[in-house]
């Protein structure tokens, strides 16, 4: 009876680790053929698990992209979280959240050839993967700016069309950035919008 309860608890943790490996090893297939091109065979030759236990867990293709994206975006949104949390002035943390949303989308594409071109386009798969994120991002920029505000640093009348325009003016830097890989020059011009934007909100001095 022992044997048998404990066969039984080992179960569910048995279902997730399956259920783990099936999503690292999709995370990595989507990463090198694309979403279009892959195909649950292809998932399964590379987990080397049978088609039969990755439909177990996934009902299509489309159900299986949706749940790796997921944790992209709850990763990424976890990323944000920590730095909005940080022990930093609300100028430098701003500063530094700018530069981790430049970071992410650096790590996406290149981490993800296949999105390089989506990324580039503003293909309507990426726009819809990004919307829980900008949501978030915007909320996150509005908090540090609502935060600079409250200490005097900063002097924000509309903290939620601020924080809009500020993730705007990113969005709109990345396609340039992507296609510059994100060099040298790019880091000049995120310097450049940092002081602009914390030039155009600080208090004076």
């Amino acid at each position: 009876m022992h044997t048998d309860l404990k066969f039984v608890q080992s179960v569910p943790k048995l279902r997730e680790t399956t259920r783990h490996t099936i999503l690292k090893v999709a995370r990595l297939v989507f990463a090198r053929r694309g979403a279009e091109n892959t195909t649950m065979d292809d998932v399964a030759k590379a987990s080397g698990l049978g088609r039969r236990t990755i439909y177990t867990y996934f009902k299509t293709r489309e159900d299986l992209y949706h749940e790796v994206v997921n944790n992209e975006v709850e990763y990424i949104i976890r990323k944000l979280d920590r730095v909005a949390e940080m022990n930093l002035s609300p100028d430098k943390k701003i500063v530094r959240f700018m530069k981790t949303h430049m970071k992410t989308v650096q790590n996406l594409v290149q981490r993800y050839r296949v999105l390089r071109t989506d990324f580039l386009n503003r293909n309507e798969r990426i726009e819809s993967f990004r919307l829980k994120i900008d949501a978030h991002e915007k909320n996150c920029l509005a908090t540090i700016l609502h935060e600079g505000t409250q200490s005097g640093l900063f002097i924000v009348e509309d903290h939620e069309n601020t924080a809009l325009l500020t993730l705007t003016t990113l969005k709109g830097l990345e396609r340039q950035f992507i296609i510059d890989d994100f060099g040298q020059p790019c880091n000049d011009q995120l310097e450049l919008w940092h002081k602009i934007l914390l030039r155009g909100i600080k208090a004076s001095a």
